[in-house]
């Protein structure tokens, strides 16, 4: 008989064996220690019988941005199925408990890396966003601001400095951080960095640090790992660039492609998918890493949410069987920058928790959500609920 239950560190045999299953999986190295580390941090469930291990989860303990406010938000990862537990809805055992359990942990919001999405949309997770990549030669980034356009300041009077991975010091590190909120603080999607599982330390991990200014004030930084590829060459992988200037980013690109002589190609993500169309060079080929939103508390995720200067009201119906205290009708506020769930209304607007996802991130409008059948009802009024959410591009930089 198949039981879900919850994995700590005192239980050697069954991480131990969530750690094998998790390399079957997803391949990399059989970390027990690393596993057994994450059972008193994260939130981790392993489906058993008896002692057979059947499948696991983890809940990470992650913020998110939301135009201008954090969200309590639960990172599901790490989910395996054991190959002779398949078709036993080992899965369906273990989303449910997290649902539950982030429920009840006041985690208003759930975002994942699908490896399977027809799985999770199952349960009501839905696409939200992306993390988009740009892959360009090491040698362009190089000469990145060389002849930059008229009126554009010369990347001359941006000043450098690295910050020092053996000894960083506690300013750099608080001002990587700071840069870093100030880009993400008003976008949709990207996490806070904060809590366990981003200790300070942590941003001095990458293999190089570069953090720009200009007249002593900070203006942005870059932050790249070199990545040795079994039989092939070596790639440049720049997790963060992070600037609101053009020569400042300039500055960076260029501090990074200065490696040119011995890497050809770098891997840029994007703070923002749309400066990849207009802030820097083209390249060979962009992509997007999607990833999913389930909103497991409808009026706790609409409550903590910034908004944008439209107000208005939408009545909606929501359906959500596996979280059935979001079921029911409800009328949708928002005003001054702030919204507001409250039960009642008429129901114009029927959708359930896949629908949700897609436009509380601004993601999908109302033509999206109409021609994937995640929406239906009054035309004015889903065209209002798109428009409400409705901002810039949702993105984040990390991935788990």
């Amino acid at each position: 008989m198949t039981e879900i239950v919850r994995l700590t560190p005192d239980d050697e045999a069954l991480t131990t064996a969530g750690a094998h299953l998790l390399r079957n999986a997803f391949g990399g190295p059989d970390r027990a220690d690393k596993y057994r580390e994450s059972t008193a941090r994260d939130v981790v469930f392993a489906a058993v019988d008896g002692r057979d291990l059947l499948g696991v989860t983890s809940i990470r303990p992650y913020g998110q941005w939301f135009a201008g406010r954090e969200l309590p938000m639960g990172g599901i990862s790490a989910v395996a199925v054991a190959a002779h537990a398949r078709r036993r809805g080992v899965a369906r055992g273990l989303l449910t408990r997290a649902i539950e359990q982030m429920h009840g942990d006041g985690q208003p919001v759930s975002t994942l890396y699908p490896s399977i999405p027809p799985a999770y949309r199952s349960f009501g997770w839905e696409v939200a966003g992306q993390l988009a990549v740009i892959e360009l030669p090491a040698a362009l980034l190089a000469t990145a601001g060389a002849a930059g356009p008229a009126g554009v300041k010369p990347t001359a009077d941006v000043a450098l400095r690295a910050l020092d991975r053996a000894q960083p010091s506690d300013a750099d590190l608080a001002a990587v951080h700071a840069l870093y909120t100030a880009a993400a603080r008003g976008a949709v999607g990207p996490l806070t960095r904060t809590g366990p599982l981003f200790a300070p330390a942590k941003l001095a991990e990458p293999d190089g640090v570069v953090i720009a200014s200009v007249e002593g004030t900070d203006a942005g930084y870059v932050s790249w790992s070199r990545e040795e590829i079994p039989d092939a060459a070596p790639r440049l992988e720049v997790h963060d660039l992070i600037a609101d200037r053009q020569d400042v980013r300039d500055a960076l690109l260029a501090a990074a492609g200065s490696w040119h002589t011995s890497i050809r190609t770098t891997r840029v993500r994007l703070a923002d998918p749309v400066i990849g169309g207009i802030g820097l060079p083209r390249g060979r080929f962009t992509w997007h890493e999607p990833w999913m939103l389930r909103l497991v508390d409808v009026a706790g995720a609409v409550a903590g949410r910034g908004f944008g200067p439209l107000g208005g009201d939408v009545d909606l119906e929501i359906t959500d069987p596996q979280a059935p205290w979001n079921d029911g009708r409800w009328t949708l506020s928002v005003a001054a920058g702030r919204g507001t769930l409250t039960p009642g209304g008429t129901g114009a607007v029927k959708l359930g928790p896949r629908g949700l996802a897609a436009v509380f991130t601004g993601y999908a409008g109302a033509a999206a959500l109409r021609s994937a059948n995640l929406a239906d009802g009054d035309e004015a009024s889903l065209a209002r609920l798109a428009a409400l959410f409705a901002g810039p591009a949702p993105w984040m930089l990390d991935d788990f």
